[in-house]
């Protein structure tokens, strides 16, 4: 099962430019097999998928990782173009910075080491494991089929070493790793403004303080942060800092500054009415320095959501496209669990340094990729539909990651089955291949 339908060679093709000829046809069928492979999604599971390992030898497809020229920023900026030019027509970018583990067993493993896993952990329990952790930024759309929720495509990532590995690379922070992609970003998307989401571990100097010109972000600013006045006048003159204001847990309980009753319709059309304060002509020195951002104090007067405080850079931005702005940044938990549930985000067995930085992120970039075609061409063709008459919240057509997945593996599969020169004896040994492929399916 190794040749793509037409439509997603469209996207296919672009890549070529990326890799040498022979390389290029060993990652052309190595993407058809990640989105058509039943059971987990290890490298040689893959080849396996392709039909190849009867008569070809698997070590073809662990060079692709480990030895093959070829880089994954080249690739994510083709993709980003792509992404661009068929689902982002408006000149702001919504993106997102966050990082997940991708769990690992091996002392070998290139990156390992102990994290907390998140997705494991409470406030109460922490869970660490063994692994390597992964900084990634992805690109917020809106999908005109389904307009009650976004969706998070993956554009770029790192993978994140600790302080005092083996190696003697410089240590470069999480934070660090996420300024580099949003510069790079950046440079890509000339003429676009790009809006960063970020949670309280990313919204800090490292990024806000130098961030290029084209960058605005929204995200949660510490309750005590050291908030000040813009200087005023001949104040520059005396003073490094402006008046200092009180901290944004002060201001929300201040009754001396009033609140704005305002009623948001969110993505998944719930309705709430929020006490909303903005704060203007306020600096965040030890952050973003002299440049002044907005502060938008949030609570819920029914006590059901825990009270917010954000912080924009983007003075100009209504306080209620900022509550909502911020919201999208739940697409990236929900990008992190398809590529862990459906894509084999932890399944490649790889421990050598090229490989791990290339294996893993394939999840990343075969999802973003089957999101693009749907989009653009398979929500018009054959669509796959679990039989599920309890179900009965679900509309017809409002497609979830998997049910993409799903509609891509099943014209994947039409086609090679249809696929032939009209010869039976072909379609059999197809059959016989396929039946005893999925039989061996079990994890």
């Amino acid at each position: 099962m190794d040749q793509p339908i037409a439509t997603l060679d469209v996207f296919l093709a672009l890549f070529a430019s990326a890799f040498r000829r022979e390389v290029f046809a060993t990652f052309r069928q190595t993407v058809v097999a990640w989105i058509v492979c039943l059971g987990r999604r290890s490298i040689s599971r893959v080849w396996e998928t392709s039909g190849k390992s009867e008569n070809q030898d698997k070590s073809a497809a662990f060079r692709l990782f480990s030895e093959a020229r070829w880089n994954w920023d080249e690739m994510c900026r083709i993709l980003l173009l792509a992404m661009l030019a068929k689902l982002v027509p408006g000149r702001r970018l919504w993106v997102a910075a966050d990082d997940t583990l991708c769990h690992k067993r091996g002392a070998k493993v290139a990156f390992g080491g102990i994290f907390l896993d998140a997705v494991l952990s409470s406030k109460r329990h922490k869970v660490f494991r063994y692994g390597n952790n992964w900084v990634m930024l992805g690109l917020i759309i809106e999908l005109p089929f389904r307009p009650n929720r976004y969706f998070c495509l993956p554009i770029m990532w790192r993978v994140y070493e600790k302080r005092g590995s083996k190696t003697k690379r410089e240590h470069r922070t999480k934070n660090h790793l996420a300024a580099e992609m949003v510069a790079v970003l950046a440079s890509w998307a000339a003429g676009r403004q790009v809006m960063l989401l970020g949670d309280s571990a990313y919204i800090g100097k490292c990024l806000l303080k130098n961030r290029p010109a084209n960058v605005d972000a929204i995200g949660p600013i510490c309750w005590k942060a050291n908030l000040s006045r813009p200087l005023q006048g001949g104040e520059h003159k005396r003073r490094r800092k402006g008046k200092r204001l009180p901290t944004p847990a002060q201001m929300l309980e201040d009754k001396r500054r009033r609140a704005q009753t305002m009623t948001i319709t969110f993505k998944n059309e719930v309705e709430r009415t929020l006490q909303v304060k903005v704060i203007e002509d306020v600096c965040w020195y030890s952050v973003t320095g002299a440049q002044q951002v907005q502060l938008v104090l949030v609570r819920d007067a029914t006590g059901e959501w825990r009270d917010e405080a954000l912080v924009c850079t983007d003075v100009t931005m209504p306080a209620v496209e900022v509550i909502a702005g911020y919201c999208r940044r739940w697409s990236v938990e929900v990008a992190f669990c398809d590529a862990k549930q459906f894509m084999g985000f932890h399944d490649p067995q790889v421990w050598c340094s090229a490989s791990v930085q290339r294996a893993a992120p394939m999840a990343w970039f075969v999802g973003s990729l089957v999101i693009l075609w749907y989009a653009v061409y398979g929500h018009e063709g054959e669509q796959a539909h679990r039989r599920r008459p309890w179900y009965t919240t679900k509309e017809l057509f409002s497609p979830s990651f998997a049910d993409m997945l799903a509609s891509c593996r099943l014209q994947l599969w039409r086609h090679w089955f249809s696929d032939d020169s009209g010869c039976g004896a072909d379609r059999e040994e197809k059959l016989a291949w396929f039946f005893e492929y999925v039989a061996t399916a079990a994890r």
